[in-house]
């Protein structure tokens, strides 16, 4: 017997040190994590645990609480060890091409396998440098039957060609269409298409044909929280973490796995038949050596990218328009007077719309006040600390961009930086427009980080809006309630339901 209660007092001090260490350990912790950067602004939360990071995600508040970050000032302390700035100067430095700063572990949270590196998940500098090295052209467009614009028009005829089939509305009948979905289905097939050199056919009856979009519904919640707390992405991304076993499998029946499978099975195909290449981005990766496996990484980072962001700007555009009658009324009158004087193609070539100054000012103004993207990407401070924006940090810190924070800085883009106003690039001096679209650049990263999808995703923003609004006219169907959005590490929409007609230029 006394055996036993020696036995239970002894199992209860082992519990009772393993308590008392875990707190001795978070406290001392969460003191240095706070003691390091005290000097830095930000909320008294977010100082010494992570439990503002997450509350914020899993409450979406991501929006509104990023944007408000800016009464902080430019750096802000949003967890341990890591702060946020909407100071497009400190974000240019740290990017740079001859920068110290250094990928941190963040980006390896986004991986979908264990075992497979892309150039958006690669940690090492000089391994995500040889991947850039190998997919820069095929990126660019070099390697693709006609370029970049040509894929891109493809699929804008496509776009049209579906909403004259299925969607247009008449005075007799009402066919609402969710345009958060189909502008969906638009991009993913811009981006498959220039890819694999065939579209996956999400154009062709308006469906979500491998279940991307409903798997990214229900996946980016998850991969936020994952990539902002480090001790989710410490028992996931190792070798024989939990992404090993209960991460998405192409045995899967449904979900990411399914998308996995049809990918790598087409790679594989493509591997087959080396001997007859192909022009599109794969076959430009495998003529520069990738492997297979690195082929596999990079085409699900390439939809991954390619899809939801720009659709997402899309999207914005077409519904901040709708909303705001003069901007619509303005960009109608440009797009009836560039076709009646011949000053435009069918498409519109990216070079024609760039020439057009209230069609440029709605692109930029979509791309700040409804760019997908919302913080992250960060980078680590270098040995030896380094000073921004005036304030010290310490060697190891995460710093990452407040894109949020960036677009509605109200001293880059004026005390209505809430609202959307094209105007706002137009009636300034030229000083002001440089300086507004130097901050937009940075959003696309610098140096070697520039985002490798850039060139195509300023195509489709600089083209759809204008051919949507060409061909139709669009009227949001719930005014109450024009759509649903979800910000996390990027935004998602739901439910923004339009009705389309033909476009009638009779009270223009």
């Amino acid at each position: 017997m006394d055996f036993l209660i020696d036995a239970e007092l002894s199992n209860s001090t082992i519990l009772g040190l393993a308590a008392a260490s875990f707190v001795i350990w978070y406290v001392v912790t969460a003191f240095t994590a706070w003691y390091r950067l005290r000097h830095l602004p930000g909320p008294t939360l977010a100082k010494f645990s992570f439990l503002w990071q997450a509350h914020t995600i899993v409450t979406q508040q991501v929006s509104s609480r990023y944007i408000n970050l800016r009464e902080y000032g430019p750096l802000v302390v949003v967890a341990p060890g890591t702060v946020v700035t909407n100071d497009p100067d400190v974000l240019r430095k740290i990017s740079a091409a001859r920068s110290t700063y250094k990928r941190s572990v963040w980006y390896a949270g986004a991986k979908f396998t264990h075992d497979t590196d892309s150039m958006g998940t690669q940690v090492d500098t000089a391994a995500h440098d040889i991947l850039k090295a190998k997919t820069a052209g095929p990126y660019a467009g070099r390697e693709t039957e006609g370029g970049l614009e040509r894929a891109v028009d493809a699929q804008l005829v496509r776009l049209v060609d579906l909403i004259r089939r299925k969607y247009l509305s008449t005075p007799d009948e009402l066919r609402s269409i969710d345009f958060a979905k189909l502008s969906r289905c638009f991009t993913m097939d811009v981006i498959s298409g220039l890819v694999f050199g065939k579209p996956w056919g999400h154009l062709d009856e308006g469906e979500d044909v491998l279940g991307w979009i409903g798997t990214m519904d229900k996946l980016l919640p998850m991969m936020s929280v994952g990539l902002e707390l480090p001790a989710l992405r410490d028992i996931m991304i190792p070798k024989y973490g939990l992404l090993r076993w209960f991460g998405p499998k192409t045995s899967d029946k449904s979900g990411l796995g399914v998308v996995m499978k049809h990918v790598n099975e087409t790679i594989r195909e493509r591997f087959q038949t080396k001997d007859k290449p192909t022009k599109d981005m794969m076959g430009g990766f495998i003529r520069n050596g990738m492997t297979r496996s690195e082929c596999e990484g990079e085409a699900i980072l390439a939809v991954l990218a390619g899809n939801d962001t720009t659709a997402s700007t899309i999207r914005s555009s077409m519904l901040y328009l709708m909303a705001t009658p003069h901007a619509y009324a303005r960009f109608k009158k440009e797009i009836k007077e560039a076709v009646e004087q011949g000053k435009v193609s069918s498409p519109i070539t990216n070079e024609e719309a760039q020439k057009l100054p209230y069609t440029q000012a709605v692109m930029y103004e979509t791309f700040r006040i409804g760019n997908a993207v919302t913080f992250g990407h960060y980078k680590v401070v270098p040995r030896g600390g380094d000073t921004l924006a005036g304030y010290y940090l310490p060697g190891g810190t995460n710093i990452g961009h407040n894109t949020l924070g960036l677009t509605h800085n109200k001293k880059l883009f004026g005390e209505d930086a809430d609202i959307f106003r094209p105007e706002r690039f137009l009636d300034c001096r030229a000083d002001q427009k440089t300086g507004m679209m130097r901050a937009l650049e940075i959003i696309w990263g610098g140096g070697r980080w520039t985002c490798a999808g850039k060139n195509v995703a300023l195509i489709e923003l600089n083209k759809t809006a204008f051919e949507l609004m060409r061909h139709f006219d669009f009227q949001v169907v719930n005014v109450h309630n024009p759509v649903k959005e979800r910000a996390y590490i990027s935004k998602l929409h739901d439910d923004m339901f339009v009705r389309i007609s033909e476009a009638d230029w009779s009270y223009i």
